[in-house]
């Protein structure tokens, strides 16, 4: 299995509520920036898992233009959830390639979990940084960290 976690774009500061949040102008360049270098992989996903939240819906909306896929919004991929409620979630996955749209502290502290078993992480996933990690379980420490791509760059592996 393969999972491709991306943070969502640079978002605004000027609403109510965290889950209002939209993305920038800045932060939608960035998205379109990620979505063109995937496309040129040929990495196509089977699912696609979104926060609920506004900018994570409009990361995916821009992803996701090309595949056309039914996005999924999942309650437990928001900021805070704890890395406890991730593989339940995952185990309900049958496919071979998730596309997963959430935010950081989450998506940082799951590579580490997954790729060396840490409970809290050093990866710097940054507005519309993307990373890969392929695993035959998804469990603590059983994942591999394939690569790690940051906005502006991404044909550097930054892992």
């Amino acid at each position: 299995m393969e999972i491709l976690l991306i943070r969502h774009g640079t978002a605004s500061w000027d609403t109510k509520t965290d889950i209002e949040r939209e993305l920038t102008e800045r932060g939608r360049e960035e998205v379109q920036a990620a979505s063109e270098w995937i496309k040129s992989t040929e990495w196509q996903p089977d699912e696609l898992w979104v926060s609920p939240y506004r900018r994570a819906v409009q990361t995916a909306e821009i992803l996701n233009i090309d595949w056309q896929l039914r996005p999924r919004l999942k309650s437990s991929l928001t900021p805070d959830t704890p890395l406890s409620e991730l593989e339940p979630m995952l185990a309900t996955f049958s496919g071979e390639r998730l596309l997963l749209v959430s935010h950081n502290p989450l998506l940082s502290n799951a590579i580490a979990y997954w790729h060396s078993g840490a409970n809290q992480s050093y990866w710097g996933m940054q507005p519309a940084s993307m990373a890969l990690v392929s695993a035959e379980v998804i469990a603590q420490g059983c994942g591999n960290l394939e690569w790690l791509r940051h906005y502006p760059n991404y044909d550097h592996n930054g892992k």
